[in-house]
Formats: structure tokens, C-alpha cells, sequence
């Protein structure tokens, strides 16, 4: 019976060793890593001003303020202006565009830079304007007069293609002109997706539907 009792009894002992050991172990281990509440006095390396800052940080902490983070990584730089030759400060980053020291001598080597004869592609008239333009054109007019001459249309713009350029007047079998926007394209190799110019036929409903032995309701709009 005694022995009954010890061996029940030191199970129970272990048991309670082991949680006391854990709770000691939980208190030494949350007091390591509770951060220090004091504080420590520095001076920015870029306005000089003194600052206060957590213990932990007092070998990170350069700047006082992300303002004067920013002003002591931009480093000035000196250039001559290529206009009048004075001497002016800008950023570093700025090392490969800065050319010129004020708004006025910008505008002053821009209009030295004088203007480049061009041709225009369509009507081949030669106009002047700035090199940095590159233009092929002289005028909006030549714009919109080379874009009809570009023939890329498919199957549900070439209509609306053909009306823009005059080509929708009359039947080219029967001759009905009376009223155009009743008139129709054909396909004459029957394919859709080949739009090329002398594929294409303009037809009358009639004409259309005696060519494809069916009614072909022409209902547009245009």
C-alpha cells in the first residue's frame, strides 16, 4: 500500500517540477527582450539640432527627421551655363541635363537652334519647323489624305472605307445610282477576308442577290 501511494505520489512531483521550471524559464526569457525605456540625446548631422532617440537605436540614429535625410543625400554640383558662361549649383542627379543656369538662357539656346526643311510625304510641299519634331507631313489636311491612301480594312469596316473615298456611287453592272446608300460590296472570290481592291465589286441589291442566286438584303445605314 505504500508503495502504491510513492509511486502515485512522485508522478504528481515530476509534473509540478517541470511547470515551475517552465514559469521561471517564461519570466528570465520575457525580461531579455523587454526594450529599454530610456532615452538618448544626439545631434542631427545635417541641421545640428539635437534629438532624442530610443537606447537601442543610439548607434543607428544619424538624422533627425526624414527631411534631412533626403537634403544631405543631394549633393550639389557645379556647371557653367552654355549660353552666358555663368556658374550655377544643381543636384547631382541632374549632372547630365543641367546646361542651363535660369529659364531665360533655355529659351534663348532653343531659338538659336534654328528650324529644318522637311518634305511633306504626301504632297510633297517643303515646309520649316523644329528637327526635335521630325514631321512627315505639312498639315492635319495631309494627314487625313495619306490615311485614305492606307487600304487595310476588313470585313466590317470596308464599307464605311469605300464611302469615305467616293468609291460607293453607282451599281458597276446595272448602272443604279438613284440612290447610293443602298449599295453594296461583293466579294468576288466569295472570301470574306480578302479585301484587296479588285476583289471587291460594288453591287445593287438586285445585282447581288442574281450573282449569289439569293436575297441579299442590303439595310445600311450610310
Amino acid at each position: 500500500m505504500a508503495t502504491a501511494c510513492l509511486t502515485g505520489f512522485l508522478p504528481s512531483c515530476i509534473s509540478a517540477l517541470i511547470f515551475f521550471l517552465n514559469a521561471d524559464l517564461e519570466v528570465l526569457f520575457m525580461s531579455g527582450i523587454k526594450r529599454s525605456r530610456e532615452r538618448v540625446t544626439k545631434n542631427c548631422k545635417h541641421c545640428q539640432n539635437p534629438f532624442t532617440v530610443a537606447n537601442y537605436r543610439k548607434d543607428s540614429a544619424i538624422f533627425c527627421s526624414r527631411k534631412c535625410l533626403a537634403l544631405s543625400a543631394r549633393q550639389e554640383l557645379t556647371t557653367a551655363c552654355e549660353v552666358c558662361g555663368d556658374v550655377f549649383t544643381h543636384i547631382a542627379s541632374r549632372a547630365n541635363k543641367a546646361k542651363y543656369c535660369s529659364r531665360k538662357c533655355y529659351h534663348k539656346a532653343q531659338s538659336q537652334k534654328g528650324t529644318v526643311e522637311y518634305v511633306c510625304a504626301h504632297c510633297g510641299k517643303k515646309f520649316l519647323d523644329a528637327p526635335s519634331h521630325k514631321r512627315k507631313y505639312c498639315s492635319k489636311k495631309c494627314v487625313n489624305k495619306a490615311s485614305k491612301d492606307i487600304w487595310r480594312p476588313d470585313f466590317t469596316t470596308v464599307r464605311k472605307q469605300m464611302v469615305r473615298r467616293g468609291m460607293l456611287k453607282s451599281c458597276e453592272r446595272c448602272g443604279f445610282s438613284a440612290v447610293p446608300k443602298i449599295l453594296g460590296v461583293h466579294h468576288k472570290d466569295r472570301n470574306r477576308d480578302n479585301n484587296a481592291l479588285e476583289n471587291l465589286e460594288v453591287l445593287c441589291p438586285n445585282c447581288h442577290s442574281t450573282e449569289h442566286n439569293k436575297h441579299i438584303c442590303h439595310g445600311f445605314s450610310l
